[in-house]
């Protein structure tokens, strides 16, 4: 009930409106009560700042559709963010089509997961070493999460981390080529990123 008095205190009697509906990336189950946060930029006195400042905010219902009214003004971009306690927050950008005009945005959010990759050159080592890491099978809708292009660390004394966005609930793969005195050996590995914690990888080579 609370959600949905919050939906449409929304509601205003003024000339423009953007609704939609916000599903779970995984399941595609709607996501009730969580906050979406309208963002303009536009022209003021002249000049234009390129900032996106709060405008107006509401919260889905327990359907995930939420609802903004507003009034009509020369905005030059608008943005939608959309947040929630477990999960990614995420961004849906777009422009004004004219004065007048109403948005549907839909969007899906993804539920908060990390991987934490451990990157240790043991012993025997050499200064020539190379190791490249990637993730792979990350959801492509996910803009939040990291990307597939390898990660390069090179030496004989290498003792690094870093650290990922990745969906809770998705199944990624992490694939390392290490280079040892010209000769390379492969690993790939499958890791289920759980929900709301972080997953820890070895890359021991």
């Amino acid at each position: 009930m609370s959600a949905l008095l919050s939906l449409f205190s929304c509601r205003e009697t003024e000339s423009n409106q953007i609704s939609g509906v916000l599903t779970d990336m995984v399941t595609g189950e709607p996501v009730g009560d969580a906050k979406v946060e309208f963002e303009i930029t536009e022209i003021m006195q002249g000049n234009f700042n390129s900032a996106f400042i709060p405008f107006k905010e509401c919260y889905t219902d327990s359907e995930g559709k939420f609802l903004i009214e507003f009034e009509s003004r020369n905005f030059v971009k608008m943005r939608l963010k959309f947040s929630k306690p477990g999960y990614h927050q995420i961004y849906n950008t777009f422009e004004p089509s004219n004065v007048d005009s109403d948005y549907v945005i839909n969007d899906a959010i993804p539920k908060e997961s990390y991987i934490s990759v451990k990157v240790y050159n043991g012993y025997p080592n050499d200064p020539d070493d190379v190791v490249k890491i990637r993730l792979q099978n990350i959801n492509p809708d996910c803009d939040v999460c990291c990307g597939s292009n390898y990660k390069y660390f090179y030496g004989a004394y290498v003792d690094s981390s870093f650290v990922c966005k990745v969906v809770g609930g998705d199944y990624i793969t992490v694939n390392y080529i290490s280079i040892h005195q010209e000769q390379s050996k492969v690993v790939e590995s499958q890791v289920y990123c759980t929900p709301g914690d972080t997953v820890m990888f070895n890359c021991y080579y």
